[in-house]
């Protein structure tokens, strides 16, 4: 069990965060080079977030090492993150979790036939699976978070697993893949999408959900936070796509990095934003963390979320 000091050091502000990390290269286009973006996060820590000069593509640097990400989602991730100090899921990410299945299971309609085989990878406390096993589709998830996955298989019944390798799944064998807000967290997004990809039968539908770092409306160090090492806009979110043989799907709606990706055969082209880097380094410029801590506008925001979290809480639906 870590020392109470390494849960206060990812609370504490204008510290870092209690990790080494290693350098990297982009694992979109593999190229080195890049520019600084962001030098803190939304609980004012200091926290370096670099964009890739050649795709765009940002990055938490230096990069949490496996074993570093590894301890601290097994610790820290669901107080961190959530406000889920022990045990499964707070009501409020559960009432969340079940509109968001909810919007999720409407948009692909069309492909949750019964019989349809469909994967969520990263499928936390299982609403998205049981809605569509509720349709008469095979479903199974993907949770390496020990307590959300025993969550979903008691209280949904659902088959969860724990992990999967590149071998777990044969090629070509579900119908739907969807994974929400999971690969702002991955180590290797673009790797994962060819990995899932390839699992997806040639006419499968791929959705992928990720924060968008180029939203507007709030303050640009609240897009960035430890869970997150990688950063995604629209272009990037396609590009990454478009590595593992997928394009947009001109039937479904989508909403900058909310996507439904289908296969290609098309040649990949070059894995490149010119100029993004550099426009996302002017955009996401946040102002110094004591000036905005001096200057109240924090105290809005934290209002709302406390809020939604209450309204999430004891709302009947």
């Amino acid at each position: 069990m870590p020392s109470p000091r390494y849960f206060l050091n990812h609370f504490v502000p204008f510290i870092g965060y209690p990790y080494k990390g290693e350098a990297t290269a982009c694992n979109l286009c593999t190229c080195a080079e890049t520019v600084v973006v962001a030098k803190s996060d939304r609980r004012l820590k200091t926290l370096t977030s670099v964009a890739c000069v050649q795709c765009g593509l940002i990055r938490t640097d230096p990069m949490p090492t496996p074993d570093e990400l590894a301890h601290y989602y097994a610790h820290a991730y669901r107080a961190d993150y959530q406000l889920a100090f022990a045990g499964g899921p707070p009501r409020h990410h559960l009432k969340r979790s079940a509109r968001e299945a909810e919007f999720r299971a409407t948009l692909l309609a069309p492909k949750l036939v019964p019989g349809a085989r469909v994967l969520d990878f990263g499928s936390g406390s299982g609403e998205f699976l049981a809605a569509v096993r509720n349709l008469g589709c095979e479903a199974v998830g993907v949770e390496p978070g020990r307590d959300y996955a025993a969550f979903a298989r008691s209280q949904y019944g659902v088959d969860v697993l724990d992990e999967a390798d590149d071998d777990r799944f044969p090629a070509g064998h579900f119908d739907v893949i969807t994974t929400h807000h999971v690969f702002e967290h991955l180590r290797d997004p673009a790797n994962v999408a060819e990995r899932l990809a390839r699992w997806l039968k040639p006419d499968g539908l791929l959705y992928i959900a990720v924060p968008n770092m180029a939203a507007t409306g709030k303050p640009p160090h609240e897009r960035f936070h430890f869970a997150h090492v990688h950063g995604f806009v629209r272009q990037t979110l396609d590009l990454t796509a478009r590595r593992a043989g997928l394009v947009p799907h001109p039937d479904f709606w989508r909403e900058d990095t909310t996507v439904v990706y289908a296969r290609t055969d098309a040649p990949v082209p070059a894995l490149a934003n010119p100029g993004l880097a550099g426009r996302l380094a002017i955009d996401l410029e946040p102002m110094p963390a004591a000036a905005f801590l001096a200057s109240g506008a924090w105290v809005m925001p934290m209002l709302r979320r406390n809020a939604k979290a209450v309204r999430d809480t004891f709302a009947s639906k």
